[in-house]
C-alpha cells in the first residue's frame, strides 16, 4: 500500500517500586525523554512483581513533569495479585510534546503490606 507508514512501538519500564513503602509517601522517576517529533501513547500499565495484599490505597500515574498526571491519571494498584498479573491504566492524553521528559510517579501504602510493581509505557515517536 502506498503512503503507509509503519511506527516501531518503544517499550519503557520502571524500577520495581516496592509498594508498602510508607502510607503516601512518593517516588518520581523519570523514564524517557522525546526529540524533536515528540510521540504518542499506546499503552500504560503496572506488572506485578511480587504478589500483592491490600495496596489499592497507593497508585502510579503519568506526567511530563515531575508528580505530574498530563499523561495518565492516578491508578489504583490492584489487591491480590499474583506475579505477572498486570493493571492497565486509563491514559488522559495520548499526545507527548517534542523535547520533553516523561515522568512516573508511584504512591505507595503503609508498610505492612506486600507487593512490588513496574509501570510499562509503549509508544511510538511522531514520524
Amino acid at each position: 500500500m502506498k503512503g503507509l507508514v509503519r511506527q516501531s512501538k518503544d517499550t519503557v519500564r520502571s524500577q520495581f517500586f516496592n509498594l508498602d513503602n510508607g502510607s503516601g509517601t512518593t517516588v518520581d522517576e523519570p523514564l524517557f525523554r522525546t526529540d524533536a517529533r515528540g510521540g504518542r501513547l499506546v499503552r500504560v500499565y503496572a506488572v506485578y512483581g511480587e504478589a500483592t495484599q491490600t495496596v489499592a490505597a497507593g497508585n502510579f500515574k503519568l506526567g511530563v513533569a515531575a508528580g505530574g498526571a498530563t499523561l495518565v491519571a492516578a491508578t489504583a494498584y490492584e489487591d491480590s495479585k499474583s506475579v505477572g498479573d498486570a493493571t492497565v491504566a486509563t491514559i488522559v492524553s495520548d499526545r507527548i510534546p517534542a523535547n520533553t521528559t516523561v515522568f512516573v510517579r508511584h504512591t505507595g501504602v503503609a508498610s505492612t503490606q506486600t507487593g512490588t510493581a513496574s509501570i510499562v509505557v509503549e509508544w511510538v515517536k511522531n514520524e
